[in-house]
């Protein structure tokens, strides 16, 4: 049972003010008490507000109100807890935002009900070791990635899956996704698409400086390791960064270690029934929808 809901938007996109009061208003009809991420405090003064990091304590729904960048913030906050998550895109279809504004009472009516499904989804771990100590442990639902700024030279970087040797290669950087980010930055580098039920470490290089060096798809209960070279300081900034999510930065040295690893996290997503992935899949890269008459 529904009875109180954590909110989590992008202030940013101008439409949001508006859907936020008509949510709080469709939230009070029901009886349901609402707090929202204190980043929206001056948007909706009269709520309660807590920090990110709290937004999933004592909640029963957190709904995510933006793209899919401001559902990764809701299960950054979400962390550790199953806390379910229903995300409404304000713009496009997403593929982790995929009911849009139009459907959301809808959807909530399902909700509230206890008519609805959930999947939950894998993350990645990166630990980042230096000189022999872990100096950094971060968890990501779509992607983990190692890249450079604009003005750093490439990188050499040295694999191993488990304790096997894969390859020296020079590069700008590599992916390291969940099935979740397989359509994410993966994909526009070149990685396959995973459906997000399975439970892989999808490996994808960027920019390459050789043919040879493709995206590798690796099970779950493997290590994938990656030794760093290359890495230095720009005016006191690394200037080889690990990124995680597209949110969170940590500057990583020359002769770091990065051990990647499924996460005994996992991300409980509220499906809105209306579509599938792959009509998902279909409609943001435009494959079309026309069927072949027999």
């Amino acid at each position: 049972m529904i009875k109180v809901v954590g909110i989590v938007a992008n202030r940013r996109k101008p439409a949001v003010k508006d859907i936020l009061a008509d949510l709080f208003k469709w939230l009070a009809g029901k009886g349901i008490s609402a707090v929202a991420w204190d980043e929206l405090a001056g948007v909706l003064p009269e709520c309660r507000t807590r920090p990110l990091e709290e937004i999933g304590d004592g909640v029963d729904l957190v709904i995510a109100l933006g793209g899919d960048g401001t559902l990764l913030t809701a299960a950054r906050g979400v962390g550790d807890r199953l806390t379910p998550i229903l995300g409404i895109n304000v713009g496009s279809l997403g593929f982790l935002t995929e009911v849009v504004v139009d459907e959301f009472h809808q959807a909530l009516d399902e909700i509230v009900k206890g008519k609805y499904q959930w999947e939950d989804r894998m993350n990645v771990q990166a630990e980042v070791i230096r000189d022999g100590k872990s100096v950094g442990k971060f968890t990501a639902l779509n992607d983990i990635v190692i890249n450079k700024g604009a003005l750093s030279r490439v990188m050499e970087l040295t694999m191993w899956a488990d304790d096997h040797y894969l390859a020296v290669y020079t590069s700008d950087g590599l992916i390291v996704s969940t099935p979740t980010g397989s359509t994410a930055y993966s994909l526009s580098a070149g990685g396959p698409i995973v459906n997000p039920l399975m439970e892989a470490i999808i490996a994808t290089p960027i920019c390459p400086h050789t043919l040879a060096v493709r995206p590798m798809i690796l099970a779950p209960d493997q290590v994938f390791t990656v030794e760093l070279w290359g890495g230095h300081s720009i005016h006191g900034e690394p200037e080889i960064k690990l990124t995680v999510d597209g949110q969170i930065g940590f500057g990583l040295e020359s002769n770091d270690r990065i051990e990647f690893r499924k996460s005994e996290r996992k991300t409980r997503l509220v499906l809105s029934g209306n579509r599938s992935f792959y009509e998902v899949l279909r409609q943001k890269l435009k494959w079309g929808d026309t069927k072949r008459k027999s």
